[in-house]
């Protein structure tokens, strides 16, 4: 998350400090954008200082507790995604094209993983999967979750470093911020 504060500080410094007065720009042509921006910036900046402050600490040992930070994570990540998402669209002026692949997708993903989302998925052919999230998961360095294969008939338990996929999205997000302020350095001298 270091990244994303980084260069959310960088957006926000170089808008309140523009010469070309963007404020001016985004009143007069688009106050959709201008309120795009500030509400972006917010969630941007909320969500980030709060999971890596929660990263710092990692999930409590109580299993009530970290089972609601686990969510509390996941979800936090999502907000900042759709924020950072409207950001670049406010700026820019297109949608953001992110491959499947991407780490901003896979952390995505995993999330809906975990949620059982869609309890009933069909991966690797017509034989339904479902997926469940227990109370005793793990640490960020390493995640467990259930996954119970029909077609196989067999219950395993995955696990994932949700600290290196939160660090592989950060260097993602944060290039994505880097074109928002390039944007927005051309734009606004």
């Amino acid at each position: 998350m270091e990244k994303i504060l980084d260069l959310r500080s960088d957006i926000y410094e170089h808008f309140q400090n523009s010469s070309a007065g963007p404020h001016h720009f985004f009143l007069n042509e688009n106050s959709n954008a201008y309120a795009a921006y500030y509400t972006s910036m917010f969630l941007i900046q909320d969500t980030a200082e709060a999971v890596y402050t929660h990263m710092a600490r990692d999930f409590s040992p109580d299993p009530m507790s970290a089972y609601i930070e686990f969510w509390g994570v996941m979800q936090a990540i999502n907000i900042q995604q759709d924020a950072i998402r409207e950001l670049h669209i406010a700026v820019v002026g297109s949608a953001l094209a992110l491959s499947k692949e991407s780490a901003w997708w896979k952390l995505r993903d995993k999330r809906n993983l975990c949620a059982g989302h869609p309890a009933n998925r069909g991966v690797r052919g017509p034989d339904p999967q479902r997926t469940f999230m227990g109370r005793s998961f793990g640490n960020y360095g390493q995640i467990k979750y259930e996954l119970y294969d029909a077609g196989t008939r067999i219950t395993t338990h995955p696990s994932f470093d949700l600290r290196q996929m939160i660090n592989d999205y950060d260097i993602q997000a944060g290039d994505v911020l880097g074109d928002v302020l390039s944007t927005m350095i051309t734009r606004w001298p």
